[in-house]
C-alpha cells in the first residue's frame, strides 16, 4: 500500500490535491459516473412523421427530460417530444429546419442533432394519371427460384423518369436494365407503378409498355464498350395512365407541407461542360433518396460499369461508357434511382440519364446523348426555365475520398518531403505582392499525398508541382476563379490521349474531366480508383493537367440502381408478404 500511496501522492501533489490520506492508507478515487448518450446521434425526420430518441447512461437506458431548441417536450414550430423521447416533427415546413434534441438525467445533459425535411413520396403508389421520378419498372423482372411451399421469389425495380415525346406519340424514359431488364426484356413487356419492390413482389398498375431500348450489353458478351454508349429505353404511355405534362414528382416550388411537381425545362439541353464550368447544380427526383441536389465531379468520363441480366444475379458483363457525367456525393442517389432524369437546380434543364453509382459517385449519360440513341425525341410539357427546390434538407452531401486538408493526415516522411520543398521556395513564393502565406498541408486532389499550400489574394498564376510536390492555393478574401469552358476543352483533349491506357490498368475504373479542388482556376484529370484495389502510381501532372483522385467501391447498375428485393423463402403467396425493412437494403 505504502508503494501505491506513493505513486497516488505524487499524482496529486501535480494536482494540487491530496490523494493519501494519514496513516499511510489509500483510498482510489471513485471512478467517474458513466456519460449520458443520446441516439440516434443525428436523424432526418419528414414533416409530420416521428423518430424516437433514447438516453442512455453508459449501456443502460435511463429515464430524462426532453427538450427540443431549449424548450422543454418541444412545441408545433420545431415539433414536440414526450417523455419517452418520442419525436413528432411539425405539420408544416419550419425555418430554421435544423434544431437541437436535449436529454436531461441527473444533473448531465446529451444532444443530438436533428433535420426536418420534406418526406420522401417518390415510392409510394400513386392513383389516376402518375407524375413521374416515382417507382416503378418491367412487371416480369423478378425471379423465382425452388419449388413450392420452399419457394423464393426477388423482384427489381428502378425509377420511372421522365416523359419525352416524338411529336405523336408520348414515353416514360429511363434505363435499358429498368425497363429492358439488360436487353432481356421483350417489346411490350408491361412497365408498372408501384414497381414491384414497392407492391411486395406483386404486379402494380400498368402504366405503359416497353417500346425501344439503345443496345446496353457489349458485343463480346462478357466485357467491352457499351454498343449504344447510353443505358436508356423508353415505353409508350398507356392512355390516361401518365401526366400528359411531364410533372416530375418534388421538381418544383417549395410549399408549407409538400415540394410541388413539375416539368423539367422545354428551353433546350444542358451542356454538361458549361454546368462544370459555370459551378452550376445538379438535381434529380427518383424513387430511393427522393429529391437530392449536388454539383458535378466531372464530364466526359471514360467509366466501366457491372451489370447482372436476372434480377438479384450474379455480375454477368462489364459495359464501358464513354463522355458520361458523374455526380459528386454518395448521397445523391442510391439503390431504386436507376432512370432518374438530373437536370440544372436554377433552371431545370436536362443535364442526364441517372444509371448507376457507388458510395461517392453517381454516373449519368449526357442526355443528347440519349435522345440522339432513342431519336427522335423531345420532352413533353412546355414548362420554361425555373428553380429545384434545393433547400438544406433536400442537399447531397459531396463527401469522397477526396476530403481532408491537414497536414497532421501525412504520414513523416511525406511531410518532411512537402516541408523541404516549402522551406526551398518560400521566400520566393512570398516575394510576390499576392501571396500572404506558405504553409505544408495535404492535397485535396489526392489526400494521400501533401501539398505545399499557397494562400493568395487574387487571382495568381502558380505551377501546379513544386520538384514534383503538389500546390494547393488557397483564395483569400474571395472567391475563387473557376476553370473556363476552353478550360475544360484543353484538359478534355489531353484526357483522350491518356484514357485508354489507364482505363486498361488494375484498379482504374474511370477517367473524366473535373475542376481541381487544389486549385479550382484549374481544370483536373479526374481519375477513379476502386478502393482496395492495387493500382499504378498517379503522378500529381500529365501533360501539364492536374490529377484529381476519387476512390470508392465499383461503379454498378445491380444492387445499387435497381433495387433488389429478396425475401425468406417461403410459399408464393407469402413471397409477396415483404417485411417493409427489405424495402431499402443497404448497398453491398
Amino acid at each position: 500500500m505504502r508503494g501505491l500511496c506513493m505513486v497516488l501522492l505524487s499524482c496529486s501533489l501535480i494536482l494540487g490535491v491530496a490523494a493519501c490520506g494519514g496513516g499511510g492508507s489509500s483510498t482510489p478515487p471513485p471512478p467517474p459516473p458513466p456519460s449520458l448518450t443520446v441516439s440516434p446521434a443525428s436523424a432526418t425526420v419528414g414533416l409530420g412523421t416521428t423518430q424516437q430518441f433514447t438516453a442512455t447512461t453508459g449501456v443502460t437506458p435511463t429515464t430524462a427530460t426532453w427538450s427540443v431548441n431549449g424548450v422543454q417536450g418541444g412545441n408545433s414550430t420545431v415539433g414536440t417530444i414526450d417523455a419517452t423521447g418520442k419525436y413528432t416533427a411539425p405539420a408544416s415546413f419550419p425555418s430554421p429546419d435544423k434544431f437541437m434534441v436535449t436529454a436531461s438525467a441527473s444533473g448531465t445533459t446529451a444532444n443530438a442533432n436533428l433535420t426536418v425535411a420534406f418526406p420522401n413520396d417518390n415510392h409510394v403508389s400513386q392513383t389516376g394519371a402518375i407524375k413521374l421520378g416515382t417507382t416503378g419498372g418491367n412487371s416480369t423482372d423478378s425471379t423465382t427460384t425452388g419449388t413450392p411451399p420452399n419457394q423464393t421469389v426477388t423482384c427489381c425495380s428502378g425509377t420511372l423518369g421522365s416523359l419525352v415525346t416524338d411529336g405523336v406519340n408520348l414515353f416514360i424514359l429511363s434505363n435499358n436494365h429498368v425497363l429492358d431488364k439488360s436487353d432481356h426484356g421483350t417489346n411490350g413487356d408491361p412497365i408498372t407503378q408501384p414497381g414491384l419492390v414497392d407492391n411486395n413482389c406483386a404486379v402494380g398498375v400498368v402504366v405503359a409498355h416497353l417500346t425501344k431500348a439503345a443496345t446496353l450489353k457489349p458485343t463480346n458478351g462478357t466485357n467491352g464498350p457499351a454498343p449504344s454508349n447510353v443505358d436508356a429505353a423508353i415505353a409508350a404511355i398507356v392512355n390516361g395512365s401518365v401526366d400528359p405534362s411531364g410533372n416530375i414528382l418534388d421538381l418544383g416550388a417549395a410549399g408549407p407541407n409538400s415540394i410541388a411537381a413539375a416539368p423539367p425545362s422545354s428551353l433546350g439541353l444542358a451542356v454538361p461542360a458549361n454546368v462544370l464550368a459555370a459551378n452550376e447544380g445538379v438535381a434529380k427526383s427518383g424513387r430511393s433518396t427522393g429529391l437530392t441536389c449536388s454539383n458535378l465531379q466531372s464530364v466526359n468520363t471514360s467509366v466501366s460499369v457491372d451489370y447482372n441480366v436476372s434480377c438479384g444475379g450474379a455480375k454477368a458483363f462489364t459495359s464501358t461508357f464513354a463522355n458520361q457525367v458523374v455526380i459528386n456525393g454518395g448521397n445523391f442517389s442510391a439503390s431504386g434511382d436507376s432512370g432518374s432524369l438530373v437536370v440544372t437546380s436554377d433552371t431545370a434543364r436536362p443535364v442526364g440519364l441517372l444509371f448507376a453509382g457507388n458510395t461517392t459517385s453517381t454516373t449519368a449519360n449526357p442526355i443528347q446523348d440519349v435522345v440522339n440513341a432513342l431519336a427522335p425525341l423531345t420532352f413533353a410539357g412546355t414548362g420554361g426555365d425555373h428553380a429545384v427546390s434545393c433547400d438544406p434538407t433536400a442537399t447531397a452531401s459531396s463527401a469522397s475520398k477526396t476530403v481532408g486538408a491537414s497536414a497532421a493526415t501525412l504520414s513523416a516522411p511525406e511531410k518532411d518531403r512537402v516541408t523541404t520543398v516549402k522551406e526551398k521556395y518560400a521566400s520566393k513564393l512570398l516575394g510576390s505582392p499576392s501571396v500572404s502565406d506558405v504553409n505544408v498541408g495535404a492535397s485535396v486532389d489526392n489526400p494521400q499525398e501533401g501539398a505545399v499550400v499557397i494562400t493568395v489574394r487574387g487571382a495568381t498564376p502558380l505551377p501546379a508541382t513544386l520538384d514534383g510536390v503538389r500546390t494547393r492555393v488557397v483564395y483569400a478574401n474571395s472567391p475563387p476563379p473557376r476553370a473556363a469552358v476552353a478550360d475544360i476543352k484543353r484538359a478534355t483533349a489531353i484526357k483522350e490521349v491518356h484514357a485508354q491506357g489507364l482505363m486498361s490498368q488494375s484498379g482504374i475504373q474511370g477517367v473524366g474531366v473535373g475542376v481541381s479542388d487544389d486549385n479550382p482556376a484549374e481544370p483536373a484529370l479526374v481519375i477513379y480508383l476502386v478502393a482496395g484495389m492495387p493500382h499504378p502510381e498517379i503522378p500529381a501532372v500529365m501533360d501539364g493537367l492536374r490529377t484529381k483522385i476519387i476512390e470508392g467501391d465499383r461503379f454498378r447498375a445491380f444492387g445499387w440502381g435497381k433495387e433488389t428485393v429478396k425475401p425468406p423463402t417461403c410459399s408464393p403467396k407469402q413471397a409477396r408478404a415483404l417485411p417493409k425493412s427489405l424495402e431499402l437494403p443497404k448497398l453491398p
